[in-house]
């Protein structure tokens, strides 16, 4: 028994002076996390000790009554202690309020009154049985069970508490929380056997010595202080993101379950540097500061790109300790943003080849917005576009503008798509077509935001449309000729040579071979519109008169006569087509005008062109207008097509040509040069 005293003695002093020690660090790092609590707990154990140093070193019997009142309010403090420390160790920080820590205070409180009032002797009894290696023991009364009750109940909250965490593995740190664990769960047990007869020496205050050689096991070791709340790590625990706790030397101190799925199990991950997790770039994080950094790294051999955010973990005396790193996989965004800078990259490519801009109208400011390419389409330099509505519709053709609003208001009116084709007149005055699509954004039921669009330069495309009209225009006029006119002058052909070989009269030879000239001049003008011939191919400086001149020679003009001025003008054209466009002029008055037609060929006043001029019969003033169409003839011998042919040369020459009255009846061509 005197051993059993001994060794009781050593272990009381030696976990006094332990907690005293460890009460001071405690104090001196009260800012950092847990500290308060289990300053309260080892502030609790260290009365609850010194009132069984008291009892051990003194021979009396019964204790003396310090020693009472001094176990009682210790016990409470300690387990009270307890258990604020492992709502706040779990980080329950909510749990302890004001309020409850209040209520908590009552029973040691109680406990003090109950054991210093003589009138209330009859709550707290001592025997003084021989069996009891102290000296003395509490009877079992009600306020003695409603005291032990009251301790083990908080003991099994935090307990509870503790054990929870441990089972749901929602700490990272699952060494550190089962230390503590064990710490805070011997003394109760040494407790429970006293309670239950099964030992006969209270160890409970000395078994604390190992709760706090434990505690501070966890404190120096494992950092119990250091480390983040476990609220903090359950959430961390519960992120997608990576997340890494390093020490100050880049090694990894513990890692989340989302770092653990994609890296390996977290034993593996302990200890390893980080830039062997997440390669070389992770080398920039630790000189980037507390800043965000984005690294490349390769798992499973494909790049996944990372943003990596960086906070510094610092001591009470800002010593640097470690690093948390929060690394959010932007893999699939980094893939996107380069989709679509490619695509923005094709779509500014498609515009600026197609010579396409970008609008935007507002009906509220009724202000427009352009990029530079709709500025350049309507003539504006960039900038230069006040977007109001009147500079828009300032460039657009008179005679297009009303089809435009028209469009617009439909698709205002109706959420329908707006469409329009018009032409636009910058100031340099180089006409274009400009073709205008654009969507309706509405916001509430008959509220409509804006209108956004394209607008794209499709002169190239009208004008190839409207030569290809012109084009097929000419192939339906070819078509009717060669059905029409080309089968009468062969059927003539035809029923006089039967006719000649039959009466063998030189006469219907006559009109035979007349019926083939005919044809072949059809052929030619054919010839001429199908293969179009009235383009220009070379421009140089041509004489009127000697183009006409030569002209005059390929014509089977009979008696008739050709006068040229002496001032006629030079021009600058194309010499084979307007020896044609002469060709067409002077059959046409031998046609019209008879075999001894006189043509004069010279120069319009003001020096503004030339004039072709018959004496013939002239062309009826109802058929002036008409006399340029295809397929138009006042001759029953002609084609419908030398006129035609005409007009065609001088528009291509930028002329403009019209017929009048000659001064003498006969037919006059005027041609203005531009």
């Amino acid at each position: 028994m005197a051993l059993d005293i001994q060794l009781l003695r050593v272990l009381l002093i030696g976990n006094f002076v332990l907690g005293l020690v460890f009460i001071y660090y405690l104090f001196d790092n009260r800012e950092r996390r847990a500290a308060t609590s289990l300053i309260v707990l080892f502030g609790g154990l260290l009365i609850w000790l010194l009132a069984d140093i008291i009892q051990v070193w003194t021979p009396a019997n019964p204790a003396p009554p310090v020693g009472i009142p001094l176990r009682m309010v210790g016990a409470d403090i300690t387990i009270i202690g307890l258990l604020l420390f492992s709502f706040e160790y779990t980080g329950r920080e909510d749990v302890i309020r004001k309020r409850i820590v209040s209520l908590l205070s009552i029973k040691p409180v109680l406990s003090l009154v109950v054991v210093l009032t003589p009138s209330l002797d009859g709550l707290l009894e001592i025997a003084t049985p021989e069996t009891v290696v102290q000296g003395y023991e509490f009877v079992v009364t009600p306020f003695f069970i409603f005291h032990v009750s009251y301790n083990w109940i908080l003991t099994a909250v935090a307990i509870a508490v503790l054990l929870r965490m441990l089972l749901k593995g929602m700490y990272g740190n699952q060494r550190q929380l089962f230390v503590v664990l064990v710490a805070v769960s011997i003394p109760i047990g040494c407790n429970v056997l006293l309670r239950l007869g099964i030992i006969r020496l209270d160890l409970t205050t000395a078994a604390f010595f190992v709760t706090a050689t434990g505690l501070m096991y966890a404190t120096f070791r494992l950092r119990l202080l250091d480390a983040l709340p476990i609220a903090r790590q359950t959430v961390l625990a519960e992120m997608n993101e990576l997340v890494f706790v390093l020490d100050e030397t880049g090694a990894i101190v513990t890692a989340n379950n989302a770092a653990t799925e994609r890296f390996g199990d977290e034993r593996k991950l302990l200890g390893t540097h980080i830039t062997a997790v997440l390669g070389s770039d992770a080398a920039t994080i630790q000189r980037s500061g507390n800043q965000n950094v984005d690294i490349v790294t390769e798992i499973e051999g494909k790049p996944r790109h990372f943003t990596v955010s960086q906070t510094t973990l610092t001591d009470n005396y800002e010593m640097v300790v470690g690093q948390l790193l929060v690394c959010r996989d932007i893999t699939e965004r980094v893939h996107r943003e380069r989709e679509l800078e490619e695509l923005n990259t094709r779509l500014e490519l498609a515009l600026r080849e197609t010579n396409t801009g970008v609008w935007e109208w507002n009906p509220d400011t009724n202000t427009i917005v352009w990029d530079e390419a709709s500025e350049r389409l309507f003539g504006y330099d960039p900038g230069e576009f006040p977007g109001t509505v009147d500079a828009f519709a300032s460039r657009i053709h008179e005679a297009d503008f009303p089809a435009v609003q028209d469009a617009i208001d439909t698709a205002v009116e109706t959420g329908e798509e707006f469409k329009a084709d018009f032409r636009v007149e910058p100031t340099d005055g180089k006409q274009r077509w400009v073709r205008a699509r654009g969507i309706v954004e509405t916001g509430d039921p008959n509220t409509t935001i804006r209108l956004i669009g394209i607008q794209t330069d499709v002169t190239d495309f009208i004008e190839q449309r409207q030569a290809l009209e012109r084009k097929n225009e000419q192939l339906d006029q070819f078509a009717s000729v060669v059905a029409h006119d080309l089968r009468n002058p062969l059927s003539i052909a035809i029923g006089f040579t039967d006719i000649a070989q039959e009466t063998q009269d030189p006469a219907h030879f006559e009109k035979v071979e007349n019926a083939h000239n005919r044809i072949e001049r059809l052929i030619e003008d054919l010839l001429t519109l199908a293969r179009g011939e009235t383009t220009i191919t070379e421009s140089t400086e041509v004489d009127i008169g000697i183009v006409a001149t030569e002209a005059w020679g390929y014509v089977d003009t009979h008696e008739a006569t050709l006068e040229i001025d002496e001032d006629i003008p030079i021009v600058s054209g194309d010499n084979g087509r307007l020896i044609q466009m002469f060709e067409n002029l002077f059959r046409n008055a031998v046609e019209h005008g008879g075999n001894n037609v006189t043509v004069t060929v010279g120069r319009l006043p003001d020096d503004d062109g030339f004039y072709v001029e018959d004496d013939g019969t002239g062309i009826p003033t109802e058929q002036q207008d008409t006399v340029f169409d295809h397929g138009v003839t006042t001759n029953t011998d002609g084609t419908g097509l030398g006129l035609s042919i005409v007009s065609d040369i001088a528009k291509t020459h930028g002329w403009t040509v019209r017929v009048t009255d000659e001064t003498d009846g006969g037919a006059r061509f005027e041609f203005e040069l531009s």
